[in-house]
């Protein structure tokens, strides 16, 4: 069954499935009224950092359609982190908020 949709749809169509899949992924993710920000191992990850990296799935060429659904998938996250493109792959690390505040208390303790 999943062939025969696979068959049919060719690779423009297979585009649009992957890029409507990022457009319902994104507004899930922009309904929140605080969307949570994701880390690994203290540094920041965009979904435009994804999105670049799975558009890139377009250089397999052994899997054509699974790669052109990632591929719109990821140019679907690209068009909706656009505006935060000086910020992909910096690899900023995050503070350690914990110990700013640690510190922060410490001097108003000493302060008193």
């Amino acid at each position: 069954m999943l062939s025969l949709v696979f068959s049919s749809m060719g690779t423009r169509g297979a585009l649009v499935l992957g890029f409507t899949i990022a457009e319902l992924i994104t507004y899930y993710w922009n309904s929140k009224k605080n969307p949570p920000k994701i880390y690994i191992l203290g540094r920041r990850i965009h979904h435009g950092e994804i999105g670049a990296l799975l558009a890139l799935s377009l250089l397999f060429g052994k899997f054509p359609l699974p790669a052109a659904i990632l591929a719109g998938v990821g140019g679907g996250l690209i068009k909706d982190d656009f505006s935060d493109i000086a910020e992909w792959f910096r690899f900023k690390k995050r503070r350690n908020l914990l110990k700013e505040r640690l510190l922060a208390y410490r001097r108003y303790l000493l302060r008193r």
